[in-house]
């Protein structure tokens, strides 16, 4: 490429180039009020968000038609499997109760480390605390390991998913 400007010219033309570039946002900054005016709002802003947006999320109900899923090899019968295996605590009624949970599966469908409670409501009854909490953790020890296909438990392998747990009518 052959320039018709002597290397002076265009040196100095990149150089107010980028001092026009750099100045610009300076100078339109001062102009303006700072948009992170409050520090408690900043801090909000710098946090990490709770989930990433391509986790994947399902809400377990108890349906007593719930058939057991043989073989797991979409996400959403990841779901249908804990959902089938989950047995709330008897003579609970609907406690409006919720739990959600954190976890992450092995390729062979094991939970891989220790499942984090990410929010918890406790109801109208907190004499059912303990025993709905033991029913959640009781349906993934009946359940696992998943019955993974190859393809979906290296998909999945050491990803997290949400679980949400309600001991509510269905809406």
């Amino acid at each position: 490429m052959r320039y018709d400007r002597p290397y002076g010219a265009r040196r100095l033309a990149v150089a107010l180039f980028l001092a026009v570039g750099i100045s610009s946002p300076a100078a339109a900054q001062d102009e303006s009020p700072s948009p992170f005016g409050d520090p408690d709002e900043r801090m909000e802003q710098l946090e990490p968000p709770l989930t990433s947006p391509d986790v994947p999320r399902g809400t377990v109900w108890r349906y007593e038609d719930a058939a057991p899923v043989p073989r797991v090899d979409r996400i959403r019968d990841v779901f249908r499997a804990i959902e089938a295996c989950w047995q709330p605590p008897t003579g609970s009624g609907y406690s409006g109760q919720e739990i959600t949970l954190r976890i992450a599966f092995k390729r062979n469908g094991e939970v891989l480390g220790l499942p984090k409670i990410t929010y918890y409501r406790a109801g109208t009854q907190p004499e059912q605390r303990e025993p709905f909490t033991r029913s959640v953790r009781e349906a993934f020890v009946r359940c696992t390991p998943l019955p993974f296909t190859e393809g979906l438990g290296g998909a999945v392998a050491g990803r997290p998913f949400l679980f949400r747990f309600v001991d509510s009518r269905p809406m």
